[in-house]
């Protein structure tokens, strides 16, 4: 199992990408993810990972909280 912070998801593509570099900044590297959403449509997700280490996991956690960005744990299998 593997762990992502998604810290966001947005309709326009700049918007996400304006989150990821303000992520890097902080020294976290993000990726932007798109998918089709029914009712919805397309929308672009943030997310910080994977983590294997939820330790790792939870120090990104703070640093992102320190940075005033909400972080949401997805598991995925692997």
């Amino acid at each position: 199992t593997v762990f992502f912070l998604q810290v966001g998801a947005f309709q326009k593509a700049a918007d996400a990408d304006n989150l990821k570099a303000k992520l890097a900044l902080t020294g976290l590297e993000a990726s932007v993810q798109e998918v089709t959403i029914p009712d919805k449509g397309v929308m672009h997700r943030v997310r910080v990972g994977p983590f294997r280490d939820p330790d790792a996991m939870n120090r990104a956690r703070t640093l992102l909280s320190q940075s005033g960005v909400q972080g949401t744990v997805i598991k995925q299998a692997e």
